[in-house]
Protein backbone atom coordinates (compact mmCIF):
# COMPACT_ATOMS: atom_id res chain seq x y z
CA UNK A 1 0.00 0.00 0.00
CA UNK A 2 2.85 2.38 0.72
CA UNK A 3 4.17 2.07 -2.85
CA UNK A 4 0.93 3.54 -4.17
CA UNK A 5 1.12 6.55 -1.86
CA UNK A 6 4.71 7.22 -2.94
CA UNK A 7 3.69 7.12 -6.60
CA UNK A 8 0.74 9.42 -5.83
CA UNK A 9 2.98 11.94 -4.03
CA UNK A 10 5.45 11.97 -6.92
CA UNK A 11 2.65 12.41 -9.44
CA UNK A 12 1.20 15.32 -7.47
CA UNK A 13 4.66 16.92 -7.25
CA UNK A 14 5.20 16.70 -10.99
CA UNK A 15 1.68 18.04 -11.51
CA UNK A 16 2.44 21.12 -9.38
CA UNK A 17 5.69 21.60 -11.31
CA UNK A 18 3.88 21.40 -14.63
CA UNK A 19 1.27 23.89 -13.41
CA UNK A 20 3.97 26.42 -12.52
CA UNK A 21 5.66 25.77 -15.85
CA UNK A 22 2.46 26.47 -17.81
CA UNK A 23 1.76 29.66 -15.84
CA UNK A 24 5.22 31.20 -16.23
CA UNK A 25 6.25 29.99 -19.70
CA UNK A 26 5.76 32.68 -22.37
CA UNK A 27 2.94 31.85 -24.74
CA UNK A 28 4.54 33.22 -27.91
CA UNK A 29 7.99 34.42 -28.80
CA UNK A 30 7.29 38.12 -29.00
CA UNK A 31 8.60 41.19 -27.29
CA UNK A 32 12.11 41.42 -25.94
CA UNK A 33 14.26 38.36 -26.37
CA UNK A 34 15.77 38.82 -22.90
CA UNK A 35 12.40 38.65 -21.18
CA UNK A 36 11.35 35.64 -23.24
CA UNK A 37 14.39 33.61 -22.19
CA UNK A 38 14.17 34.86 -18.60
CA UNK A 39 10.63 33.51 -18.32
CA UNK A 40 11.49 30.30 -20.17
CA UNK A 41 14.48 29.49 -17.93
CA UNK A 42 12.47 30.41 -14.83
CA UNK A 43 9.59 28.16 -15.92
CA UNK A 44 11.90 25.19 -16.44
CA UNK A 45 13.69 25.76 -13.13
CA UNK A 46 10.40 25.89 -11.24
CA UNK A 47 9.21 22.74 -12.97
CA UNK A 48 12.34 20.85 -11.93
CA UNK A 49 12.64 22.22 -8.40
CA UNK A 50 8.94 21.80 -7.67
CA UNK A 51 8.93 18.24 -8.96
CA UNK A 52 11.68 17.36 -6.49
CA UNK A 53 11.13 19.59 -3.45
CA UNK A 54 7.35 19.86 -3.01
CA UNK A 55 7.05 16.14 -2.27
CA UNK A 56 7.21 16.86 1.46
CA UNK A 57 4.19 19.17 1.12
CA UNK A 58 2.31 16.77 -1.15
CA UNK A 59 2.67 13.90 1.31
CA UNK A 60 1.20 15.95 4.17
CA UNK A 61 0.35 19.62 3.70
CA UNK A 62 2.12 21.81 6.25
CA UNK A 63 3.81 25.16 6.45
CA UNK A 64 7.17 23.41 6.91
CA UNK A 65 6.72 21.69 3.54
CA UNK A 66 6.10 25.01 1.79
CA UNK A 67 9.04 26.66 3.55
CA UNK A 68 11.31 23.76 2.54
CA UNK A 69 10.17 24.10 -1.09
CA UNK A 70 10.61 27.90 -1.06
CA UNK A 71 14.12 27.70 0.44
CA UNK A 72 15.22 25.42 -2.37
CA UNK A 73 13.24 26.87 -5.30
CA UNK A 74 13.73 30.62 -4.85
CA UNK A 75 17.54 30.66 -5.18
CA UNK A 76 17.35 28.19 -8.07
CA UNK A 77 14.71 30.37 -9.76
CA UNK A 78 16.73 33.56 -9.30
CA UNK A 79 19.81 31.91 -10.79
CA UNK A 80 17.77 30.58 -13.73
CA UNK A 81 16.14 33.97 -14.36
CA UNK A 82 19.47 35.78 -14.40
CA UNK A 83 20.94 33.09 -16.66
CA UNK A 84 17.98 33.33 -19.04
CA UNK A 85 18.19 37.10 -19.19
CA UNK A 86 21.92 37.02 -19.93
CA UNK A 87 21.43 34.28 -22.51
CA UNK A 88 18.76 36.31 -24.27
CA UNK A 89 20.79 39.48 -24.14
CA UNK A 90 23.99 38.03 -25.60
CA UNK A 91 22.62 35.41 -28.01
CA UNK A 92 22.20 36.16 -31.68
Amino acid sequence: MEDYSLILVQTISVGFGYLFFRIIKPKIKSGKKEVYYLRLFLAWSLFVSTSFYIQRFASGPSIEGIIFWAEKSIPFGIFAAISGYLYGKFSK
